[in-house]
């Protein structure tokens, strides 16, 4: 609600003196911890004291409208006990021989605070708001206590005995350690402490998407659309209850498996640990709360493998589809999706890794794949994996050799299957003009991905939601097991593991590549 200020000039009259006298409307007494303004005029004649005190008055009226009451149920969607008030006591635009206005003084930290510009309010938005603007924030518990610190100080000054005094300074204390435990809960939420999250660990796009997802939707849970909670106040019941709540989800008309809720989970737990690693929160109330059992089968708690008869369908499907179609908005794209199926079916990679390959990460030479996370100077979005343990050297298949000798003749891009490289969203082109910086997260496997979910999956696997170009992956796993392939060996080519431990016994990476590339050759993947 807004302040509107009643006409009158304010001046008294008492023993001799003139005062500026004035009634604080009772929702602002609080705040002004006083219910009557008293000041002494110093103006001559009565023009120059009715000058000061339309001055003091125009200070005072417009102290109050700064205080903004947002009352619950607006649209603002604050939570059940939000109050919003900024208070400006800044000198400007004061009109002439106007006096200063006095700082409002606040205790934290051990020390004394005068400012200006302050401002009370629970609700997280608001309150980052505040802060963007240069207000001086406390929360309405803090603001409580803060006044009562006050009090005890005027008492102790105002004390005519030792044990007036005592008791006064004993009280002060108390309201000091008040003031303290209040003005340590973290302003940071959980949703404005995801850009430091980000900034911090850098994860993958697909990661992150999935990180905003969580984040946003435990937030929500908890405070209703569009809404946030503040770090601080987030406790292990609410991480219980979002884990129960997630199993009351469903996805395709389906409850969500126990790995999607664990997935739920990990991401919140992984955001708390964060927020306690920069001392934003004490601990992790997530410490401790697990996801459901999972009581599925092992075999059925991920995607499944083609049979290798699949698998040869799809080569020959895909390959009558691609090679039929003419006038490609994307040149050169029915060889990139032909060459990156063929690479995934005979190195075990992941979608991702595989057609976000660079030229230069194909030794044709070696006959090796480095699967890597390298900066290149090319303006493509930059290479990413999964973790560190993702980086690696694959053999290349001598089925395989060929096929992307022939596909590195076609063209001289940087890019090992440039039709795939991700272009910029408008959202993404709006975010560079604002920061001038440009972040594209669209995945570099995305064609691929829709080719199979538009066109193949219906060739291929119809009735099989298990089976999905990921799958492939899986596919290559199980044929290195019926080969004999040692364990150590698998982990190490599929980026599962640092096999390190494992590389140094056979005498360096040349070797090691040998080592690999023998129990590759094994195999036989379509």
């Amino acid at each position: 609600m807004t302040f509107r200020p009643r006409k009158g000039n304010y001046i008294t009259q008492r023993r001799g003196r003139y005062y500026y006298r004035r009634m604080i409307p009772v929702q602002f007494q609080n705040l002004f911890t006083k219910k009557v303004w008293m000041i002494a005029l110093e103006g001559q004649n009565d023009t120059d004291r009715a000058t000061e005190a339309q001055g003091i008055a125009d200070r005072h009226n417009r102290q109050m409208r700064m205080v903004q009451m947002v009352d619950v149920g607006e649209a603002t969607k604050l939570a059940a006990d939000a109050v919003v008030m900024r208070i400006d006591l800044s000198p400007n635009d004061l009109p002439p021989g106007a006096p200063a206005p006095v700082p409002a003084r606040f205790y934290r930290d051990g020390r004394i605070v005068e400012t200006t510009k302050y401002a009370v309010t629970d609700d997280p938005a608001q309150r980052r708001a505040a802060e963007g603007e240069g207000f001086f924030v406390v929360s309405q518990e803090e603001a409580r206590a803060q006044i009562e610190l006050q009090q005890q100080m005027k008492a102790y000054d105002a004390a005519k005995t030792s044990e007036q005094a005592e008791l006064s300074d004993l009280k002060a204390e108390l309201a000091a350690g008040k003031v303290e435990a209040a003005s340590r809960v973290s302003g940071e939420t959980v949703l404005s402490i995801l850009p430091r999250w980000r900034d911090r660990e850098k994860q993958a796009p697909t990661t992150w998407k999935k990180h905003l997802q969580y984040a946003r939707e435990f937030a929500e849970f908890h405070t209703g659309d569009d809404g946030d909670l503040y770090l601080s106040d987030v406790t292990k019941r609410h991480v219980q209850e979002y884990v129960e709540h997630a199993q009351t989800l469903t996805y395709r008309g389906a409850p969500l498996s126990p790995t999607s809720i664990a997935k739920r989970l990990d991401s919140v737990r992984a955001l708390l640990a964060f927020a306690a690693s920069v001392d934003e929160i004490d601990h992790n109330p997530a410490t401790g709360v697990k996801p459901p059992k999972d009581t599925r089968p092992k075999t059925s708690r991920s995607w499944k493998s083609f049979e290798r008869e699949e698998i040869q369908k799809l080569v020959k499907e895909s390959t009558d589809l691609w090679s039929g179609r003419r006038n490609s908005k994307q040149p050169g794209r029915k060889e990139d999706l032909a060459t990156a199926l063929q690479c995934l079916i005979w190195s075990g990679a992941r979608p991702e890794e595989i057609c976000q390959l660079r030229r230069e990460d194909i030794d044709l030479s070696t006959s090796a794949m480095h699967i890597t996370n390298d900066e290149t100077s090319d303006d493509a979005r930059a290479r990413l994996t999964k973790n560190d343990s993702s980086i690696r050297t694959v053999p290349i298949h001598s089925r395989l050799q060929p096929t992307l000798s022939e596909h590195l003749r076609r063209h001289n891009s940087t890019l090992l299957f440039p039709s795939f490289a991700p272009e910029p969203t408008p959202a993404e082109l709006k975010e560079e003009e604002r920061t001038g910086r440009l972040e594209i997260k669209g995945r570099y496997a995305r064609p691929l991905s829709r080719e199979w979910t538009d066109n193949l999956r219906e060739l291929i696997a119809p009735n099989e939601p298990r089976k999905v170009l990921y799958s492939l992956r899986h596919s290559w796993a199980a044929e290195s097991r019926r080969t004999g392939m040692p364990e150590h060996v698998r982990n190490a080519l599929m980026g599962h593991a640092d096999d390190n431990r494992h590389a140094s016994r056979y005498g360096g990476d040349i070797e090691w590549l040998e080592v690999k590339r023998e129990h590759v050759e094994r195999m036989i993947c379509v």
